[in-house]
């Protein structure tokens, strides 16, 4: 009797874990020379695995920070993992950050580029959008305030 108490909680519990879902955090879009951005990834209620971007010659200065959650509250569960980046631009331009890919047990999704505007100007734009989008959906992006 035990025995079949037990697998019906441990079907219980599997079926009552969330879709998956993919947000992306950027701390501005544009940004002046010399000042550091901050790029998340956030996986909420996934069991992949992140495959960050080939970040080639981009100014990283620190990366991949990494944290993680999991709770169990009134029978449901609930995950995060986040990995942040910082990048550090030197010259005016567009810096695109490659795209990134999560790999459930089930599909694989592409996390689309990001684009950040460098000036010299000085100009900081911190405009707010914020989405979320499950598997297989587009993940999201979401400029984020310090």
């Amino acid at each position: 009797m035990k025995l079949i108490i037990y697998f019906i909680s441990i079907f219980g519990f599997i079926e009552m874990q969330a879709q998956p879902s993919i947000k992306v955090e950027v701390s501005a879009d544009t940004i002046p020379v010399g000042e550091v951005v901050e790029v998340i990834y956030t996986i909420e209620n996934g069991d992949g695995e992140f495959e960050a971007p080939d970040f080639g010659k981009l100014p990283l200065v620190a990366g991949p920070s990494t944290s993680s959650s999991f709770v169990y509250q009134n029978g449901k569960m609930s995950s995060s993992q986040s990995y942040s980046y910082f990048f550090k631009p030197v010259e005016e331009g567009k810096m695109v950050i490659p795209e990134a890919r999560y790999k459930s047990k089930t599909d694989t999704m592409k996390i689309q580029p990001i684009e950040v505007i460098v000036n010299r100007f000085g100009q900081r734009s911190k405009s707010k959008k914020s989405e979320t989008e499950t598997l297989p959906a587009k993940p999201t992006r979401e400029k984020k305030k310090f």
